[in-house]
């Protein structure tokens, strides 16, 4: 496996300025690399940490989610999405990018959470090497799938987003002769309190123009502040992608976790939480119809 380095050392001292993620973000740049793989390796690297739930009833393919949890790793949240998804006749692939890495919760919050490592540009390998996995599923209609991430999983959706956008691979991914990886069959993608600063690649321009793109952003969000992905966003809409955001006021980061960390700046909102799924599967509905049932 080949390791490349992320950034130059000097540029840390302009991270150390910026808030939330951020801030600590920095430290990937002071000499941590970025583990190179091909498209078969990393999909082999996330298949066992990989899973993928049917609905009972299901008669036929069904349409299907690809799901991307925050740099904490798999929490309540993402149970109570996929519950929701597979009640209306959705697929569920939830893949645990932290647990393929050796990652456990305690890493996950003292290494991925501070930027120390797993950047989103680097973790958007994931989307691609999932949706290889879901496409060698005959139980799932690969013409019709859907992305959805939380905090660091939104950076992540949209990290893969610009790459395909752009035709190239994530940084991480070593491409050989006809091995692209592309986003066929992704009809929408949704990211929520998604996080949009420093050290964050996509500058909003180059996303894929037939994925319709929407988020929810938390106005109290101090963990991803909105205003990097209001600039992000409105830079998008300005060349012609119309990107659907809406920024919840009274809202905090992972406002829509059961189980938040004893973290002062996350609380849990139980309406706002139901809401969000409400959004979310009138959002499938729509740009995944029809669902099965």
């Amino acid at each position: 496996m080949l390791f490349k380095f992320l950034i130059p050392a000097g540029l840390a001292a302009i991270a150390v300025a910026a808030s939330g993620l951020g801030a600590s973000a920095s430290s990937n740049a002071i000499g941590f690399g970025v583990p190179h793989r091909t498209l078969v390796e990393q999909v082999e690297l996330i298949r066992p940490f990989t899973d993928v739930r049917i609905p009972d009833n299901a008669s036929g393919p069904v349409p299907a989610v690809l799901m991307f949890h925050g740099c904490g790793g798999l929490r309540q949240v993402q149970e109570d999405y996929a519950r929701a998804a597979l009640d209306a006749g959705y697929g569920v692939v939830i893949i645990g990018s932290n647990a393929a890495r050796g990652i456990d919760r305690f890493a996950a919050m003292s290494q991925v959470c501070t930027g120390l490592r797993l950047w989103g540009r680097e973790r958007a390998a994931d989307v691609f090497a999932g949706l290889v996995l879901t496409r060698e599923d005959s139980r799932i209609d690969a013409t019709r799938l859907g992305l959805i991430g939380w905090s660091h999983g939104g950076w992540t959706v949209l990290e893969a987003l610009d790459d395909a956008g752009r035709d190239v691979a994530p940084e991480s991914l070593d491409i050989g002769t006809g091995e692209a990886p592309d986003l066929a069959g992704v009809r929408t993608a949704m990211t929520l309190y998604p996080y949009c600063g420093f050290p964050m690649q996509s500058d909003g321009r180059d996303y894929a123009r037939d994925i319709p793109l929407h988020a929810i952003l938390a106005a109290d969000d101090m963990i991803a502040p909105p205003g990097d992905c209001e600039r992000l966003f409105e830079r998008s809409q300005a060349t012609g992608h119309a990107v659907d955001f809406q920024v919840w006021p009274g809202q905090t980061h992972a406002f829509d976790e059961p189980n938040p960390p004893a973290d002062p700046r996350i609380h849990y909102d139980a309406d706002a939480a139901a809401q969000a799924r409400s959004r979310w599967m009138e959002i499938l509905n729509r740009e995944l119809a029809p669902a099965q049932g």
